[in-house]
């Protein structure tokens, strides 16, 4: 009987993670918030976690972190949407809601222009926050560790989300010992898309890249073309024969979606998503979806798929558990990175939701929502461990419990038992390397 009731309660949680899921159309109509993607500021409220499995202790926290919010990625690109105002506006072929848009473009330019790429203080408070949360649920964890192994990647504001993180822990506990690294030689599996890692899988990574000449892009052009309608929203902005001479029109908008995107993580307080109405957002978010989805995911390009890139950060996070398993002791490790290289880890680690493969683009997002990778996302491997030695894991995507591939006994979900997690990985690995090319890449380049 109990044995059942356990079975029950894992079908339970399958089940909630898909009964009554909105669509992507409906959550960004509901909260135009999810729109932004990645962009998407980091979640403060969470759900209810399962009681752990009578007897059994937390004694190991493994933990990969994307970077908190940022300024736009490059100011090149909020130049890209805003030198067609500054044209316009010389010509006079403002309408009055686009000089509304123009003057709130220059006014938060003054207070984020020259800063692409770098952590904001939105982001710095994100990592802050998980942290406290982290040590708050994993107290004993943290006083028992002999120390806390600490590494990013080379990216300033990655660095500056470790510091942040870090730092907060400090604050709830001066004693912790905090070994802080980043260098060159962790890239390899921190950041697996790091062009200096390997020449010849930079430049196969090139040909799923949206700012390159990749083997896909007209396809994603002309899908844009034929399926994303942006004449009232350039007819809002613009006088008819201003809207008549631009060169790519859709190019324009894009480019101002995702400027408009960036603007909630920054210190500006001017925002410019009324730009878009709902549907609007959902059409564009769709689109930068899709290329996240050739990007780090498993794109359905047959033979030269990404799925395996991330491999070496999975087998990273695995070796470390072996030995921190073995070891038997209070341990915690923190890694810092990137979006790309999460939803890299979730698609090879063959998470639901991340590893399937459509055959065209309206199926994409019945499976992968580039906004489930807010600012500051992070996942975290919580193991436990019974008087016996018995240990079990669990998964937690943004500090909420995600199911793992169900090749792996779920019975217990969303705890399952060590050994079967790593033997399932250990048996993957290898199949993934050959996935994601490392074994095959100068075949593929020819």
């Amino acid at each position: 009987m109990k044995r059942f009731l356990i079975v029950l309660a894992a079908v339970g949680f399958a089940l909630s993670a898909t009964a009554g899921e909105k669509t992507a159309r409906e959550k960004i109509k509901d909260d135009p918030s999810y729109a932004l993607g990645v962009y998407r500021l980091y979640p403060t409220e969470f759900k209810e976690q399962t009681p752990v499995p009578k007897g059994y202790k937390p004694f190991y926290i493994s933990h990969y972190g994307r970077h908190g919010s940022r300024y736009v990625l490059r100011d090149a690109k909020f130049d890209r949407a805003y030198n067609v105002f500054v044209e316009a506006d010389k010509q006079g072929k403002l309408t009055t809601f686009g000089k509304d848009i123009y003057d709130r473009m220059t006014r938060s330019k003054r207070d984020t222009y020259g800063r692409g790429g770098e952590l904001s203080l939105k982001g710095q408070q994100q990592h802050r926050q998980i942290a406290v949360r982290m040590y708050d649920n994993y107290k004993k964890v943290f006083k028992k560790a002999e120390y806390i192994d600490a590494k990013a990647t080379i990216v300033p504001r990655v660095l500056v989300s470790m510091t942040a993180f870090c730092d907060e822990l400090m604050r709830h506990n001066n004693k912790l010992d905090i070994h802080y690294e980043c260098g060159k030689p962790f890239q390899k599996w921190l950041n697996p898309y790091y062009k200096d890692n390997d020449p010849r899988l930079a430049d196969y990574i090139d040909l799923f890249r949206h700012n390159t000449n990749c083997e896909w892009i007209e396809q994603w052009r002309e899908y844009r073309e034929k399926n994303v309608d942006i004449s009232r929203i350039l007819n809002s902005l613009f006088t008819p024969d201003y809207v008549e001479s631009l060169k790519d029109p859709h190019d324009f908008i894009f480019h101002l979606f995702k400027t408009a995107t960036s603007f909630p993580g920054t210190p500006t307080e001017e925002s410019i998503l009324e730009v878009f109405n709902n549907e609007e957002l959902y059409q564009q978010w769709r689109l930068v979806n899709i290329i996240f989805y050739h990007e780090k995911g498993p794109s359905g390009i047959k033979d030269k798929f990404l799925n395996g890139v991330s491999t070496p950060l999975l087998e990273k996070i695995i070796e470390d558990a072996e030995q921190k398993v073995a070891a038997g002791k209070e341990a915690v490790t923190l890694r810092f990175g990137h979006d790309g290289n999460i939803m890299g880890l979730l698609n090879t680690m063959r998470i639901p939701g991340w590893c399937e493969e459509v055959d065209n683009y309206e199926d994409v997002e019945k499976y992968w929502h580039d906004y489930d990778i807010p600012m500051g996302c992070n996942v975290q491997f919580i193991f436990y461990r019974n008087k016996g030695g018995d240990v079990l894991v669990k998964l937690l995507l943004n500090e909420e419990e995600i199911a793992l591939p169900k090749q792996i006994d779920g019975s217990m979900a969303p705890y399952y038992r060590w050994e079967d997690v790593n033997k399932f990985y250990r048996d993957l690995i290898p199949q993934m390397y050959e996935i994601g090319g490392y074994n095959r890449l100068d075949k593929l380049l020819e």
